[in-house]
């Protein structure tokens, strides 16, 4: 579970990129830098959220040309090789999921519920 869970540091998901661009966002550009720091010294590849429903291919081969771009630029040699294009590990909430999810968090821990680790 642990290796599960550092694999997953080196995901970019779609919303740390500018909306359907290859644009990184303030914390996509926080993210990649933390990635090409640890990356040296990780065997984990470093994936590219693919769009839903695979609806942009052009884009996510743009994103992913690009990130392995400035990951070689910031010395991970083997990033061109190292970075692919795939869903997320794991299917991830929406919206209103979440926001369910925490209400009954929320609801259990004033009713005086145990209190679960997650």
């Amino acid at each position: 579970m642990e290796a599960n869970a550092e694999a997953a540091d080196f995901i970019l998901h779609r919303h740390e990129f500018v909306g359907d661009t290859a644009e990184l966002t303030p914390y996509g550009k926080d993210h990649i830098l933390e990635i090409a720091a640890r990356a040296r010294c990780a065997p984990f590849p470093i994936l590219v959220e693919r769009s839903e429903n695979n609806s942009s291919p052009t884009v996510d081969d743009r994103r992913r040309t690009i990130i392995a771009q400035v990951l070689v630029d910031h010395g991970v040699a083997d990033a061109q090789q190292r970075t692919i294009i795939s869903p997320a590990y794991g299917k991830g909430l929406t919206a209103h999921e979440a926001e369910s999810d925490y209400s009954q968090f929320l609801n259990s821990r004033l009713a005086g519920g145990p209190v679960v680790a997650p």
